[in-house]
């Protein structure tokens, strides 16, 4: 119990600032490279509004979306290019980058020209462009010696942004890099002072556990001279409907402290890891259960069937392996429904043994399955004497599956409810 609590903290505290980090990191890498983009488009769209080249003796312009300096015309790497109405190449203008040739060119003329904004991936980098029809009068004051006419003209600005995407990669490397090592960090100090986090939940629950299994022990002795006087009354007057009833509850309550003390002593094994194992023949086990209750079943007029493999193994307690099995097949008995049929099957399944106990339940479909393995609840919330029982046994059997690394589960279908469990051979 309390490494199962431990580890559950640890899980769900280091879950939390995980989702907390990968949000962090993920809207910071998604701000920058939005930004970047951002910075590489205003850019573009600056020189495109100034005819193809950034001016020398611009201004500060309170609306530009990127930080604007002096340095900016010297180090940003473009290049113009400039089309007719047919599609010809009229001229290009490298003055302001080196890596571009004419004969790289080529793939710059084949871009899409439906599209005025884009992104082009080359062996020497990655350039984003934007183009737009200016009139030759407008672009002659940026080219006089192109030899230009009043014609329209295709203008088109590529600048290489390999640079500034390889910033960004560079951020978005170190980002997850730093979430990973701060992640790493935390989950140290978790599991180093989880102990101390958790230590009230033990202390309480340590209480809890003494007291179940001290009170039980304390009430065994009154429970005892309880009956006793009641059989003293029974022989000297005789029977009667009150020493009945005292001697039903005294029986009732008995075997609920016995169960309490059982589920406090298996669990207190599991936490010691020091219950006895031994490896037995578990087809043999759940065969002998099942044909106990038999009988049982026939009386009350309903059908009974099994169906179990031999030859299936297990190692673990024999004694908490048969009270798993005869809580699962008694729990079908009390809550079959009338001439309904309850069923037992085992079988292999890859490296687990697989137990199904399944029982007639035409009411099961409004029940909360979520509840069923929680202590001292019962389906029928009258809790009416009807069903002998304290809601206590599927409780138990699921600390001794729990004991034995295996998993228990209880679901619904076709009019039938059945609990599975799984434990590995």
């Amino acid at each position: 119990m309390i490494r199962k609590l431990r580890k559950k903290f640890i899980l769900i505290a280091s879950g939390a600032i995980l989702i907390i980090l990968a949000v962090v990191m993920v809207s910071i890498n998604l701000v920058t490279y939005a930004s970047t983009i951002s910075e590489i488009d205003s850019i573009l769209e600056f020189i495109l509004d100034n005819n193809g080249r950034m001016p020398m003796d611009w201004h500060r312009k309170e609306n530009f979306l990127f930080h604007v300096n002096q340095e900016l015309p010297y180090e940003t790497r473009y290049f113009s290019m400039i089309l007719d109405d047919c599609g010809n190449l009229v001229m290009t203008d490298y003055e302001h980058i080196a890596s571009v040739s004419d004969e790289d060119i080529q793939e710059f003329i084949l871009t899409d020209s439906k599209k005025n904004a884009g992104r082009i991936e080359t062996s020497d980098g990655i350039y984003f462009y934007q183009r737009k029809q200016i009139s030759g009068e407008d672009l002659c004051e940026t080219y006089p010696d192109a030899g230009l006419t009043d014609e329209s003209y295709s203008l088109t600005i590529f600048m290489d942004a390999t640079n500034r995407l390889y910033r960004f990669q560079n951020m978005q490397l170190f980002s997850i890099l730093s979430s990973i090592f701060c992640f790493l960090v935390f989950f140290v100090l978790v599991s180093v002072f989880s102990n101390r986090a958790i230590k009230p939940t033990i202390e309480a629950y340590e209480k809890q556990k003494r007291f179940i299994t001290d009170a039980g022990h304390e009430l065994k002795t009154p429970l005892a001279i309880i009956s006793a006087n009641t059989e003293v009354i029974e022989a000297m007057d005789g029977k009667s409907e009150w020493t009945e009833s005292i001697l039903n509850q005294v029986r009732r309550l008995s075997g609920l402290v016995a169960d309490l003390i059982t589920l406090a002593r298996l669990e207190e094994s599991a936490e010691n890891e020091n219950l006895t194992t031994e490896e037995f023949d578990f087809s043999a086990k759940v065969k002998e259960v099942a044909e106990s209750f038999r009988l049982v079943v026939t009386q009350q007029g309903k059908q009974f069937s099994s169906e179990i493999a031999g030859g299936i193994t297990l190692k673990g307690n024999m004694k908490s392996l048969h009270e798993l099995v005869s809580i699962l097949t008694d729990n079908a008995v009390k809550y079959c429904d009338d001439n309904g049929t309850v069923s037992v099957s085992l079988s292999a399944q890859k490296k687990n043994a697989v137990l199904a106990v399944t029982n007639d339940y035409k009411d099961g479909e409004t029940v909360d399955y979520s509840k069923f393995f929680d202590r001292f609840y019962r389906e029928d919330s009258s809790r009416n004497s009807e069903k002998h029982g304290y809601g206590i046994g599927l409780s138990m059997a699921e600390s001794i599956v729990s004991i034995h690394k295996g998993k228990i589960s209880a679901g619904f279908a076709d009019g039938k409810i059945t609990f599975t469990v799984l434990l590995p051979i």
